[in-house]
């Protein structure tokens, strides 16, 4: 009995386990884009890692999906032999044609809030190791119809609608609006880790409304950042926040109308 007990036990791990896939994009990789990554279908434990190449990736996407607590999805930089982080830039950027998301005009990365995949509160993923820039209203961008956008003034490098057990670690995050936006949605945005990334060059000249971070949630650690100064005739904060259950720690925080402007 005992026997049948632990073969029983075997076979039920087995069969729940998660079967992960890589998918690898870049020079002689086998996604040439980052568009072609199936991001409406990918799940936990997959990892898209986007290899460095001298040209920027000029792409667009919303991460609809989650992981899970033991296996994330992963959305990683893979460096280049000096260490540079692949760039994904907006300028004339690109979505994916089977991606179907509201607020496109609002970031280069969006994170929750699409009809393809079906509308959500993406969990457990981490993006980490990227360059992402250029959502600013000089740019337009390709948008998942086919059809030439503008970003908003308001638009993010990273723009997060709504997510829980998010990680945004080791990125350059520049040249945009907001560089990095973060909505509370309901109380749905929770638990979310801003951990060692450069934040520097955002905000709209002679505007007061646009920061290099403006975020909003439950639960929210920013941890060894370097905030540099904003883009020079910026009229924002570096670090703006809403939040409830706030930690910032460790960071060097240089400029803006307000270093730390906690609402």
């Amino acid at each position: 009995m005992r026997r049948f007990t632990l073969s029983l036990a075997v076979v039920l791990l087995y069969c729940t386990s998660v079967v992960a896939t890589d998918y690898a994009v870049g020079p002689g990789q086998a996604y040439g884009s980052i568009s072609q990554v199936p991001w409406e279908s990918l799940g936990p434990g997959d990892r898209v890692l986007i290899h460095y190449r001298p040209t920027p990736y000029a792409e667009k996407f919303v991460i609809g999906v989650s992981g899970s607590p033991t296996d994330p999805l992963i959305v990683r930089g893979v460096p280049g032999p000096n260490g540079e982080r692949p760039v994904i830039d907006g300028r004339n950027a690109v979505t994916r044609q089977a991606l179907d998301f509201w607020g496109e005009q609002r970031g280069v990365i969006k994170v929750g809030g699409s009809s393809v995949p079906s509308n959500s509160v993406p969990s457990h993923i981490v993006i980490e190791g990227l360059e992402i820039r250029s959502a600013h209203p000089d740019y337009t961008f390709i948008d998942d119809s086919g059809m030439t956008s503008t970003y908003s003034s308001n638009a993010a490098s990273i723009y997060v609608e709504k997510a829980q057990n998010l990680i945004i670690r080791d990125c350059e995050i520049h040249d945009s609006g907001n560089g990095l936006f973060i909505g509370a949605f309901n109380g749905d945005t929770r638990d979310i880790l801003i951990a060692g990334n450069d934040i520097h060059s955002n905000g709209i000249v002679g505007s007061i409304f646009e920061h290099n971070a403006y975020t909003e949630a439950i639960g929210l650690t920013y941890e060894a950042n370097r905030f540099g100064p904003l883009r020079p005739g910026a009229l924002g904060n570096n670090l703006k926040d809403r939040s409830a259950g706030l930690i910032v720690r460790y960071n060097w925080i240089d400029s803006g109308n307000r270093q730390l402007d906690l609402v």
